[in-house]
């Protein structure tokens, strides 16, 4: 009866992780294991199990405009980093620690986030744009 049960065990557990690390290995350069995003007008967010590759994402700013950046992260493994490019110039800013950058638009455009991730294992990620006052 024991022996059963313990066939049930490896069953149930043993194979499904053989399979999540048989997957983890194909995934090379890209991937995304159970991946949860959330998206607003003025914020992206997700976490991982396993991130390798870009996620991009867009947002609107108006000519004038003063905005604050706040880029956040936890990871138990591998690397994660942000890289900004503001509208109009087409500067490129990256960012591969959290922190906060202060934007002025004075034309106004389309701000790109691109956050690229490297065998990252077991993370998170916000970006959050504030308008300051």
């Amino acid at each position: 009866m024991q022996g059963k049960a313990d066939l049930k065990r490896l069953f149930l557990i043993g194979i499904p992780l053989l399979i999540l690390a048989i997957g983890m290995k194909l995934l090379d350069d890209e991937g995304r294991l159970l991946w949860f995003e959330e998206n607003g007008v003025d914020y992206s967010s997700a976490s991982f199990f396993y991130f390798s590759g870009e996620k991009q994402r867009s947002f609107r700013i108006e000519p004038g405009e003063e905005a604050r950046l706040i880029w956040s992260w936890e990871l138990e493994e591998g690397d994660l980093e942000l890289r900004v490019e503001l509208p109009g110039d087409g500067e490129r800013r990256i960012f591969q620690q959290p922190g906060e950058l202060l934007l002025v638009s004075p034309e106004g455009g389309q701000l790109d986030l691109v956050v690229r991730g490297a065998a990252a294992r077991r993370g998170s990620f916000e970006v959050r744009l504030h308008e300051t006052e």
